[in-house]
């Protein structure tokens, strides 16, 4: 007979976590970008330019959209 799988093998507390870590940081990271288009870009300060590289480098633009 075959072994039927329940929802805990499939949806265990660790993906769970995973999953909102991974939201958290895709939220931060949007948040980010907004960050930057409110931003007016007559003074260049190192918060504005460490965004712009946030851009690209998501786990720092992540982390710098809740600041």
């Amino acid at each position: 007979m075959f072994k039927q799988k329940g929802f805990a093998e499939y949806f265990s507390l660790f993906s769970l976590f995973m999953l909102a870590i991974f939201l958290l940081g895709a939220v931060g990271w949007v948040w980010n970008i907004v960050k930057i288009i409110g931003t007016g870009f007559d003074v260049l300060t190192g918060m504005l330019i460490a965004r712009c590289i946030g851009v690209f480098i998501a786990p720092l633009g992540a982390v710098l959209g809740y600041l």
